[in-house]
């Protein structure tokens, strides 16, 4: 018998991928132990195999991650926001189960458990063909992973790209109260929640304009202009003063700062006054950016009372 073609006519079946057990349904385990010690299958995982000849892209890899740890299992922590592609494929993988089932581990893969986890619930979804924790679990579960300078950046620009709320990051905390760095995660929610979409307005928020000697204001305050619906960083609607933070990646060439110019000049046409701040101003001197809004602030206010 060709046991070769067998073994590969398994596989197919099991889209290029199988578990020993799955394998040994089709050839004797004598059989398909030569043909791994031959390598003419590569172990991907322990007890879980594709063909030498087949390609082992990153959903490959998932998908034999998935087999390893057991259908009820999902992939989850940084691996899931690697399927997500809000950030790159790291080793090891993680994979998260139920708190009641045993699962091992590899040396490049952590499978987790955790209580009353469902991979048929909402608390999961699919994405490229494999099952994967919802992006806010995610993030959530990931946050002690991750180096501590890259996880607030890293929920402001999912946030920014709408891909999570600050409900729903929320509702993923309450899930995990013992979280490691459960404060400024907490933070990192509350400013999403107050409309900061990049680390440069976190900064402001906290450095500038959260100060006990500014009034209230409002992040990403919605304005209509006459070319359409845009966002403020932050505004005092009552006195019609915007300030806009101009971060390095943005409003450095000509056409960026023409395109400022011309959106100041609409917002001045509707009785705005617009203060712009790089990330080095708010970065090195908050003290004199808070000191220049509340004396704008300030102005306006007493032109509007003498108008």
């Amino acid at each position: 018998m060709d046991w070769r073609q067998v073994i590969r006519e398994a596989m197919q079946l099991n889209g290029g991928l199988a578990t020993r057990r799955q394998l040994l349904e089709h050839v004797p385990s004598v059989v398909l132990d030569g043909h791994i010690g031959r390598r003419n299958l590569v172990r991907v995982f322990p007890h879980v195999y594709r063909l030498r000849e087949a390609a082992e892209d990153d959903v490959t890899l998932f998908r034999a991650a998935l087999l390893h740890a057991g259908p009820p299992a999902a992939l989850s922590h940084t691996t899931a926001l690697a399927v997500w592609g809000v950030r790159r494929l790291e080793r090891p993988l993680h994979a998260t189960v139920d708190q009641s089932l045993r699962r091992a581990g590899a040396p490049d893969l952590r499978v987790h458990r955790r209580l009353r986890f469902d991979p048929a619930s909402p608390q999961c979804v699919e994405r490229l063909g494999v099952r994967v924790t919802a992006l806010a679990r995610s993030l959530i579960d990931s946050w002690p992973l991750l180096p501590p300078a890259e996880r607030r950046p890293l929920a402001l620009d999912i946030a920014r790209r709408r891909l999570v709320t600050a409900g729903q990051l929320g509702e993923a905390l309450s899930e995990r109260p013992n979280v490691a760095g459960r404060r400024s995660l907490r933070q990192t929610i509350d400013l999403i929640a107050d409309g900061c979409q990049s680390e440069l307005e976190a900064m402001g928020v906290l450095h500038v304009f959260r100060h006990r000697s500014m009034p209230p204001s409002v992040g990403q305050y919605r304005i209509e202009l006459p070319t359409g619906g845009i966002r403020l960083d932050r505004a005092w609607p009552e006195v019609k003063l915007a300030v806009e933070l101009d971060g390095a990646q943005h409003h450095t060439s000509p056409e960026d700062r023409r395109r400022d110019l011309a959106r100041d000049s609409a917002l001045a046409a509707l009785g705005w006054v617009v203060l712009r701040f790089t990330y080095a101003d708010v970065l090195r001197d908050p003290d004199a950016v808070r000191a220049r809004v509340l004396a704008a602030y300030r102005t306006r206010m007493a032109q509007l009372r003498v108008s």
